[in-house]
């Protein structure tokens, strides 16, 4: 997206800490730009939000909605939000005039997209911790959002193209020593030409759609060619990959739902 700002407009970009490092809790009101993630009901008429944003990680927002539920809807799955918020006494900071930060015209109604976008931030709000802040991934999550919704063809492939490149900011990714013909070793990084005693492994055929989602951008995804074997068996590859460095995967519910859609 080339006007991208993970700060709504007016509000200047803080030099956020290092990877791995906790962000300063933000006091008093203030703005911020993010992805919700993961929702639920909190008492009768309000919402637990939490919300992944660039300066400051993943956070947990209060927000109040009105009787019927009205104003819930702009707390779905990947959609981005610019709101003020101000700090209460507790952790939980408190959302006040949230709107879309730029309009989702085909995601929330087609049924496809929907479903990757709900795989997609349950997996991430599991994946994210809280209160770390990650600006090349936040911009990686927000410009995929926008891919998302604008695709025409290429849908089925888009899960596995976005696991394979969140690989590099998870720490997954592997060594780049990819040839021809050569198996996936995940258990130690690397592409091998031999194939390791160990199960941790993709097979030359699975290891090269790896490489080739790898550098490929979203728009490309409609030239991969996949049968539905093919996407079943390489998502299976992928949860193992993501199951070896973490078990957050398979507290995912919606993954089930993705193997059968796709």
């Amino acid at each position: 997206m080339s006007d991208y700002s993970a700060f709504p407009a007016g509000v200047p970009a803080a030099a956020p800490p290092r990877k791995g490092q906790k962000a300063a809790t933000p006091r008093g009101r203030y703005k911020a730009r993010g992805i919700v993630l993961h929702s639920m009901k909190y008492g009768e008429r309000k919402l637990i939000v939490h919300i992944f944003t660039a300066p400051y990680g993943r956070r947990s927002y209060i927000a109040k909605i009105s009787a019927g539920n009205s104003g819930r809807g702009l707390y779905q799955p990947l959609f981005i939000l610019d709101f003020d918020a101000w700090a209460g006494r507790g952790e939980l900071h408190n959302i006040d005039q949230p709107q879309m930060a730029f309009c989702l015209s085909d995601m929330p109604f087609d049924i496809v997209k929907s479903t990757i976008a709900l795989f997609l931030s349950e997996l991430l709000y599991r994946l994210i911790k809280e209160g770390e802040p990650d600006p090349g991934l936040y911009r990686f999550v927000e410009e995929s959002v926008a891919e998302l919704d604008g695709m025409g063809e290429g849908v089925a492939n888009f899960h596995l193209w976005f696991l394979v490149r969140l690989t590099e900011y998870m720490g997954y990714a592997p060594r780049d020593n990819y040839e021809p013909g050569r198996s996936l070793d995940y258990r130690n990084g690397i592409y091998t030409a031999t194939p390791p005693a160990h199960t941790l492994v993709m097979p030359p055929a699975e290891a090269t759609l790896f490489h080739t989602l790898n550098g490929c951008t979203a728009d490309a995804l409609s030239a991969i060619g996949l049968a539905r074997e093919q996407r079943v068996s390489m998502l299976e590859r992928l949860t193992d990959l993501y199951g070896f460095h973490t078990d957050a995967i398979y507290n995912v519910n919606s993954l089930r739902i993705l193997s059968e859609i796709f």
